[in-house]
């Protein structure tokens, strides 16, 4: 059904709705797009309302004429017939992630090596070599490495002839081990950081 704007001197046809009066909410006229911008800049949802009736909806005694269902299980109205949802404990672990990094950490204290790195390519791997490191970090950690590594070898600081090349090595394993590091979901974007 087509409506016409009620915007003085427009005739376009009238597609968002909005409210005619904030007493009745219900009764709606339709706007164009521009003038649907105009009135909601103009709306004022409590014209024409008494200072006791817009505290009574402050406060709850005044509903709008809207309905209001118990929200009990055994109420009647929206509620009523649904199943209740378990309720979920904010402080469980199911799938053990506490354990895990806790015997992580028990391990790497021990000296103990962590799991293989046999299954990384071969361009993730010597890149771990060039950072000194064993299997790619998250981001905060890769990215200090790679800081305290710039700072030996940047040909600024350090003036050998290999500094150059050392610094382009670099560069180039960072961004080898932060994009597998974004494929395997260790950290946020390369852009990021």
């Amino acid at each position: 059904m087509a409506h016409k704007c009620p915007w003085p001197e427009c005739n376009e046809e009238g597609t968002f709705p909005a409210p005619r009066n904030p007493r009745d909410l219900r009764d709606r006229q339709y706007f164009c797009g521009p003038h649907i911008k105009e009135f909601n800049k103009r709306w004022n949802g409590l014209e024409g309302f008494s200072e006791n009736e817009i505290y009574g909806l402050q406060d709850g005694s005044a509903n709008w004429k809207r309905p209001v269902w118990n929200s009990g299980l055994q109420g009647q109205g929206a509620t009523a017939g649904r199943v209740e949802q378990p309720r979920i404990d904010p402080f469980a672990d199911p799938d053990d992630l506490y354990g895990f990094f806790k015997s992580r950490v028990a391990r790497e204290r021990s000296g103990e090596s962590l799991p293989s790195t046999r299954h990384l390519p071969a361009d993730v791997k010597e890149s771990c070599a060039i950072f000194g490191i064993e299997r790619p970090l998250e981001a905060v950690t890769l990215k200090k490495r790679y800081i305290s590594l710039m700072k030996q070898h940047h040909p600024d600081v350090n003036q050998s002839e290999a500094a150059a090349d050392q610094s382009k090595r670099i560069n180039v394993a960072y961004r080898i081990l932060a994009e597998y590091a974004e494929r395997q979901g260790l950290r946020p974007s390369v852009a990021d950081l």
